[in-house]
């Protein structure tokens, strides 16, 4: 199963990285909206975790992108914003689920695993 993991921290990334690559995911870390664009127009993941705040643009735009293109693809929401508004945004543009940092990696995975069951 690839995953892309939207995410410009990299201490974040590569611990959910390595976790994953040991429950039987393939992950690339894009660390921009811009990369995460170019690599799903190239080849479209099997779930995709989105950060919200990133260098060079929203989350949430990069959303309702992905949802325009492939409307059945896993979006998950993994993010430092846990305001209810923002939790509803998030939902709103598009993603399946939404988990706020810090976070269990079990409980990420599994959330995985229930988007990938649908």
């Amino acid at each position: 199963m690839l995953v892309y993991y939207v995410e410009d921290d990299s201490g974040i990334a590569g611990a959910v990285q390595c976790y994953l690559a040991q429950q039987g995911f393939t992950v690339q870390i894009l660390p921009t909206a811009a990369g995460a664009r170019q690599a799903m127009e190239q080849q479209p993941p099997d779930l995709a975790l989105l950060d919200w705040n990133l260098p060079d643009g929203q989350g949430d735009a990069l959303c309702r992108w992905v949802r325009t293109k492939w409307p059945d693809l896993p979006l998950l929401f993994l993010t430092v914003r846990e305001d209810a508004r923002d939790v509803v945004a998030g939902l709103e543009a598009g993603a399946d689920d939404y988990v706020t940092k810090p976070f269990a990696l079990e409980v990420l995975h599994s959330r995985m695993r229930a988007l990938l069951r649908r």
